[in-house]
C-alpha cells in the first residue's frame, strides 16, 4: 500500500489483514480513506492517534466523532454506517490481537440504540459563549510564538466563532465559502453545502468581523475581490502570516481540521467544561431560533437541513424545558 498516505504503525496489519480477506482494491481503498479521515479527527481531540490514545477511547468520545460526521459533515445515513463498520472493523482486530484490552464499540452501539435525547449540556449557553469569544482575543496561555502573532489572527478567530453560533454554519461550509460568497454591500452570505446553495443575511457585528479578518490579511496575499479564492485561508506561524499556494497562485485554504484544532485549544484556554464543540454551537443555534417561534420549514431551510425530522429532538427539548419551568 506504498501509494496511500501512512496509517499509524498498529494499523496498516488490519489493512493487510483485509488484503489476505481477498478484498477488492476499491474496498481497501475505502477502509485507508475512512481511517484516515479518523486519525486525523483524533489528533485534533486528543493530540496524538498513538496506541495508548486509541486504548482510552471510550463510546461518548467515539459518539462525538459520528455526530460530527451527522452534524457537521452532514453525511447520509448510509455513509455514516459505512464509516462506523470501517472503524468497528479496526477496533475488533485490535482487541482481538490483544493491542487493546477492551472494544469501546460494544457501549457505543448500546448508546446508538437508545432513543437519545437532549439534554442542557448538548448546548452552549449565553455565558459560555461570552466567555469563549473573550478568550479569542486573550493573550493567556498561549506560547511566546502563539503571542507574537496573536493580533493577525483574532478577527479571522471571531469571525469563525460568530458564524458557527449565530449562524449555525458547519464547518465544511465555513471552508467552502470563497470571496464572492461574501456579499459585505447586501449584508449577506452564501452559503454552500455540496450542491445546495442558501442565502443568509449577516447581523452587523458578524459582517464587521468577516471584514475587519479580511482588511488584517497583506493585500500582496489577500483572497481577491469576486474571486474562487478562499475566504478563511491558513496562517503559517514559522512565518508569521498566512500561507499562499504559489502552484495555483491563490491563498491556502482553512481546513476542517484545522478549525477544529483552533476551537478545541479556545475551549480549553477558557476553562469551558470538557466536550464542547462546533457541534454544541450549532446545535445552540438551531435550537434559539426555534425559541424565537420560527416555522419548522423556515428553519430548515436556514441550516440547510435535509429533513424537518431532524428537528423533532429540539422540538422534544424545548417541550421538557417549558415544562421544567412551568
Amino acid at each position: 500500500m506504498e501509494d496511500y498516505p501512512h496509517l499509524p504503525e498498529y494499523a496498516e496489519p488490519f489493512i493487510v489483514h483485509l488484503q489476505k480477506k481477498d478484498r477488492t482494491n476499491s474496498t481497501i481503498k475505502r477502509y485507508y480513506y475512512d481511517l484516515l479521515d479518523f486519525f486525523a479527527w483524533v489528533r485534533v481531540m486528543k493530540e496524538n492517534d498513538d496506541l495508548q490514545v486509541i486504548q482510552h477511547l471510550d463510546a461518548v468520545t467515539l459518539n462525538e466523532y459520528f455526530l460530527f460526521l451527522s452534524e457537521q459533515r452532514e453525511y447520509r445515513t448510509a455513509t455514516s454506517k459505512r464509516v462506523f463498520t470501517v472503524i468497528k472493523s479496526l477496533f475488533s482486530y485490535l482487541h482481538a490481537n490483544r493491542k487493546i484490552s477492551s472494544n469501546p464499540f460494544s457501549g457505543l452501539e448500546q448508546t446508538l440504540k437508545e432513543d437519545t435525547h437532549f439534554t442542557d449540556d448538548d448546548f452552549i449557553s449565553d455565558e459560555e459563549y461570552k466567555m469563549l469569544f473573550q478568550t479569542l482575543s486573550s493573550y493567556d496561555g498561549l506560547t511566546e510564538k502563539q503571542q507574537k502573532y496573536r493580533h493577525l489572527l483574532i478577527k479571522r478567530n471571531e469571525a469563525i466563532l460568530s458564524l458557527l453560533y449565530r449562524y449555525g454554519i458547519t464547518l465544511q461550509e465555513i471552508t467552502n465559502i470563497e470571496m464572492k460568497h461574501v456579499h459585505f454591500t447586501q449584508h449577506e452570505l452564501t452559503v454552500i453545502n455540496k450542491k445546495e446553495t442558501r442565502l443568509i443575511s449577516l447581523d452587523d457585528k458578524t459582517q464587521d468581523l468577516l471584514y475587519e479578518y479580511k482588511e488584517d490579511i497583506p493585500e500582496a496575499i489577500r483572497p481577491r475581490k469576486y474571486s474562487s479564492d478562499r475566504f478563511f485561508i491558513a496562517f503559517d506561524y514559522q512565518r508569521g502570516t498566512y500561507r499562499f499556494d504559489y502552484g495555483k497562485y491563490e491563498p491556502k485554504p482553512l481546513t476542517v481540521i484545522a478549525i477544529q484544532k483552533m476551537l478545541r485549544q479556545e475551549i480549553r484556554r477558557s476553562g469551558l467544561r470538557e466536550g464542547i464543540s462546533s457541534q454544541h454551537l450549532r446545535r445552540t443555534a438551531i435550537l434559539n431560533l426555534l425559541k424565537e417561534g420560527k416555522a419548522e420549514e423556515d428553519v430548515q431551510l436556514w441550516f440547510g437541513l435535509k429533513s424537518n425530522l431532524t428537528l423533532n429532538r429540539y422540538e422534544a427539548y424545548l417541550e421538557t424545558t417549558r415544562i421544567k419551568k412551568g
